[in-house]
């Protein structure tokens, strides 16, 4: 390989420093001159990089392929991206108060004569429901390790600190909880630690690693325990008692007036295979008690 002349080194050195560039003695790989205010506007996908820039430049972005090691403009949609995660073969962002998805890449379209090949666009698609919340509310994100659940907690939104999870599949938004990911921004599966891993969230753990284990999914139970609509209905609590066994406290209107209640206390054991819960055997006599 031919080594650049000495004094033709010393003037492109000259040339990239006067733009603003620090002079390298390997070439970059790629070099995106629009500048990015903040890091978020990065997103990977798949084997592809792509440089979201901010609403005040143009709306065409470059995307830079790994594997290929080709750069290509797509579009995006106005705005930076704030939240991104790629899940599968989309790309989903969390802009403002508004939800997108950059669908699958299509295939290159086949060119059945010499010339230019028109390729099918890869566009971003809005998705209903709405959030709940501003993306710029969001202190920390992490994927699901179902790898279709995005968990995102929010930082005083109306008052509040809660964590939400989307569904990618069902389109569904699910409140969780009025806790926060101890993260600053996203955090990362370890399947071999079976936890995420992130930079912590807290002052006096901000410069250090943190670990949070991952919240496992929900399954519904097949028995109805009560009727939540019945005009009887006035209420139910769940005390757990130790060892699998739980105690059911129901509140029942008993006269026209609602001024005397009767309480159903029901006690039953649970075992939990991972997969669905099993019912109460036969064995498991019923444990009954006045208060």
């Amino acid at each position: 390989m031919s080594k650049r002349p000495r004094n033709e080194s010393k003037e492109e050195d000259v040339a990239e420093t006067r733009r603003g560039f620090s002079p390298r003695r390997r070439r970059p790989l790629v070099r995106v001159q629009a500048r990015h205010a903040y890091t978020t506007t990065f997103a990977a996908h798949g084997s592809k990089i792509l440089a979201m820039l901010p609403e005040r430049f143009s709306p065409g972005i470059p995307v830079f392929d790994t594997e290929t090691l080709e750069t290509t403009v797509r579009k995006v949609v106005g705005a930076s991206m704030l939240v991104h995660a790629s899940v599968g073969d989309r790309l989903v962002s969390f802009v403002f108060l508004y939800l997108d998805v950059l669908g699958p890449e299509p295939p290159p379209s086949p060119s059945p004569s010499p010339g230019p090949v028109e390729e099918s666009p890869w566009s971003w698609t809005g998705v209903e429901p709405l959030p709940h919340f501003d993306s710029s509310h969001v202190s920390g994100n992490a994927l699901h390790p179902d790898g279709r659940t995005i968990f995102m907690s929010i930082k005083d939104w109306d008052t509040r600190n809660c964590t939400f999870a989307f569904d990618t599949e069902r389109l569904e938004w699910s409140h969780l909880g009025d806790w926060l990911l101890p993260f600053q921004g996203r955090g990362h599966y370890d399947r071999e630690l079976d936890a995420w891993v992130g930079m912590c969230r807290f002052e006096e753990g901000e410069d250090h690693l943190c670990c949070c284990d991952v919240p496992p999914a929900a399954r519904l139970g097949k028995d109805v325990l009560f009727d939540k609509g019945s005009i009887r209905h006035s209420g139910a609590t769940l005390v757990y008692m130790g060892d699998s066994r739980f105690c059911l406290i129901e509140s029942l209107v008993t006269d026209p007036n609602q001024s005397l209640r009767v309480l159903r206390i029901t006690s039953f054991g649970l075992k939990y295979d991972k997969g669905v819960h099993k019912n109460p055997t036969a064995y498991l006599d019923p444990v009954a008690f006045w208060m």
